[in-house]
């Protein structure tokens, strides 16, 4: 038997592409929530249809596996007692943040800013959109369900994430990657877990443009499209999987507020890009800043206690094709 409430996540980026680097419980471990782990195994399943006087199939194989896993995780910083050089203030990438081989795996791109001087905290790392020339990052997982361990290498993903006042900030990512045969195992112990306390959704420090709004969620989707390769010359019949595409996404749900106050509906009309920023956390080690240029693209009206809101969705563009690429979003922990 197994409880769907006992589980453990990890995660390491991998040297070469669908290559094992092996995860361990002291440096590698995700703090994913519970129940929120889904894992799918699919095949194309190829039947026989044979002209034999039935309508009844007859068994054939089992082909081109594909593994899904999707989970979330707080939104967290990684300071630990406040000390000097033990988290990423140091703006260090021996101080990367716990679900740095996940974003990397989204294919976005670590930027670190070392600190000013020794202990100044005023160091941090970006993370931007990039586009490699071939699978780009990869990570492998150890998923441990309880009784069984399965791996899952060539992990290729995308990202989520969800900001409510006064709530935690969430993470939700989706990841596809090779299918390797499960294996019995128990839950490994020892594990090291990072202990800082996810923020909460509070003196966001906000805006639209120039505009400060009243609201209450921020949605981000990065959008990337994961394609599988089909090969013949692999042993699956799978050589991996690479993200194709991007569409990236956001929504916000402010207060309805005068035209002049805030022109929603001539930015809709107009595509008047708008750079959106908001900020989870307010102490040194424990902040992320995300910064998003947006083009409205709907508008509505919604209700929030009897408070009429105009809801807005924004696809993330480049305000200009010389904006540098890649620009269009950043999210900054420090």
């Amino acid at each position: 038997m197994e409880r769907t409430v006992v589980g453990m996540l990890l995660a390491k980026i991998e040297s070469a592409y669908g290559t094992d680097p092996t995860p361990t419980t002291a440096a590698n471990l995700i703090a994913v929530a519970r129940s929120s782990v889904n894992f799918n195994a699919q095949f194309d399943h190829l039947a026989r249809m044979i002209l034999d006087g039935t309508l009844g199939k007859v068994a054939g194989h089992n082909v081109l596996p594909r593994i899904t896993l999707s989970f979330d995780v707080e939104m967290r910083g990684n300071r630990t007692t406040g000390a000097t050089d033990t988290d990423i203030t140091s703006g260090a990438s021996a101080q990367a943040v716990e679900i740095d081989p996940l974003l990397r795996a989204c294919d976005l791109a670590a930027t670190y800013t070392a600190e000013t001087t020794d202990g100044a905290r005023d160091g941090y790392v970006t993370y931007k959109p990039t586009v490699p020339s071939d699978e780009g990052a990869s990570v492998t997982f150890y998923f441990y369900s309880g009784s069984k361990l399965h791996k899952i290498t060539g992990a290729k993903g995308n990202l989520k994430a969800s900001m409510t006042a006064g709530q935690m900030g969430v993470f939700s990512f989706e990841f596809s990657g090779l299918y390797n045969a499960p294996t019995d195992a128990s839950i490994p112990g020892s594990p090291v877990w990072l202990d800082t306390k996810p923020p909460t959704f509070i003196a966001a420090g906000s805006t639209v443009g120039s505009f400060t709004p009243v609201f209450q969620k921020l949605d981000f989707d990065l959008g990337n499209q994961v394609q599988r390769r089909d090969d013949a010359n692999a042993a699956s019949g799978v050589k991996g999987f690479i993200i194709a595409n991007r569409d990236a996404k956001c929504s916000i749900d402010p207060e309805s507020v005068a035209e002049a106050t805030h022109p929603i509906w001539a930015d809709l009309a107009s595509a008047t890009p708008r750079t959106i920023t908001a900020v989870l956390g307010n102490q040194a080690g424990n902040r992320i800043q995300a910064t998003l240029a947006g083009v409205s693209e709907a508008v509505s009206y919604g209700d929030r206690n009897g408070i009429r809101t105009q809801p807005i969705n924004y696809s993330i563009e480049r305000a200009l094709i010389s904006d540098a690429a890649g620009s269009e979003l950043a999210m900054k922990f420090y």
